[in-house]
């Protein structure tokens, strides 16, 4: 079965209050940028380091250089590109710095080791090959017994579009001789306008090929910043570890939050639907409750969703930055992933999968029936492509 992780950043406690209070996922993703020096490692939001530090792992986020000062909490790190970016320093010895990387964590005693890596977008084989054969060969000579490892591989939107890309790369991480334990994989995806996850089949099937690749090579892979299109990825490989985030820069990656300055739009909030497999947005909800269709969408056995769907919860009044909102995701898409992953892997996990995509589109089609639709991020754009492309995969 899948362990599902927390992916921590802004709001960090509503995750951990998830876990300890509803016993909701396996453990954490620490997340650098939100985290200053000392931090990880001592008491946070209550819960003392002996508690969370067995089951986390870091992810110290060397991904992109950023010109601006806005850097978060990497630039409080003296082995982080980031300090010496800020100092004015440039980077001569990145190799070096991957290696102090991998120092901290070992001295925060964590079992699972992140060996960060900058989100290339050169393309340049001969350039990873070389970083990547000096870290392989300290963790040959310097592996601890009882620790795994497991090297951040990323890729950028055009990348993972890239099946020409893919196999090289596959062929450069997948050599007999690398000692890594597996992969901490993250990916920046585009979705299209007005639209939430991506409905491109390239994504789809090329990290797909990279999961099930590396997986058939005897890696263990840890897919971090997933969303709920994870649902699809899951149907087709045995991933061990996915990642389930608060907000959505905690479920999408993008290489942009570390090399420039951006920021998020207001919201009033989304409702995750396991009926339709789609986030809802709040203001949708007023349209559901008035046509009496607010019981298609609703989440079964699930506290928050209950707390949400009240017609009293005040969705208007910063609805996006209340932890019921988010904790109605986490709950919701950790238990759907963990249904999914316990079936076998071949045509019966991805017919259970198609049979919860056919149920989905059937409630928008009774949706539509009742003239009630559902617009844009919130319709049903994206389950005709996970259905034909989960067919595609059927033997």
């Amino acid at each position: 079965m899948v362990k599902i992780l927390h992916q921590l950043g802004h709001r960090h406690n509503w995750n951990l209050d998830c876990f300890f209070d509803n016993q909701i996922g396996d453990g954490f993703i620490f997340n650098l940028y939100s985290f200053p020096k000392g931090k990880i490692g001592t008491k946070i939001s209550g819960y003392t380091p002996d508690s969370y530090l067995p089951i986390s792992i870091v992810d110290l986020q060397y991904y992109g250089y950023k010109s601006s000062r806005n850097k978060g909490e990497l630039d409080s790190y003296n082995f982080h590109p980031a300090k010496m970016e800020i100092e004015g320093t440039t980077v001569t010895d990145y190799p070096k710095l991957i290696l102090k990387g991998i120092e901290y964590q070992e001295k925060l005693g964590l079992s699972k080791i992140i060996i960060p890596m900058r989100c290339e977008a050169t393309k340049d084989v001969s350039k990873l090959t070389s970083i990547v054969d000096k870290i392989n060969r300290y963790i040959s000579e310097n592996k601890n017994t009882g620790r795994e490892y497991y090297l951040t591989l990323s890729f950028t939107d055009s990348e993972i579009k890239d099946a020409e890309w893919i196999e090289k790369i596959l062929i450069l991480f997948t050599n007999i001789n690398k000692k890594f334990d597996g992969y901490y994989i993250v990916c920046d995806t585009s979705p299209e306008y007005k639209k939430k996850i991506s409905i491109n089949y390239d994504y789809y099937n090329n990290l797909t090929r990279v999961f099930s690749v590396l997986k058939k090579n005897g890696f263990k892979i840890i897919y971090g910043y997933a969303n709920w299109d994870a649902i699809p990825f899951i149907a087709l490989a045995n991933i061990d570890y996915v990642s389930i985030g608060s907000f959505e820069n905690l479920r999408r990656f993008s290489i942009k939050r570390f090399t420039e300055d951006i920021g998020g739009g207001p919201s009033q909030g989304w409702y995750y639907s396991e009926k339709v497999l789609n986030m809802i947005r709040s203001q949708e909800l007023i349209k559901l409750r008035s046509n009496n269709c607010i019981n298609q969408i609703e989440n079964e056995k699930n506290i928050f969703s209950d707390i949400i769907l009240d017609p009293a919860y005040p969705w208007a009044n910063n609805g996006n930055n209340r932890p019921d909102v988010h904790k109605n995701y986490l709950l919701a898409i950790s238990r759907e992933l963990k249904e999914i992953s316990i079936k076998k892997l071949g045509n019966e996990r991805i017919n259970y999968v198609l049979m919860k995509i056919a149920e989905a589109k059937k409630i928008y089609k009774d949706l539509y029936d009742k003239k009630v639709l559902l617009d844009e991020e919130s319709s049903d754009y994206h389950l005709s492509t996970w259905e034909n492309f989960l067919k595609s995969k059927l033997t």
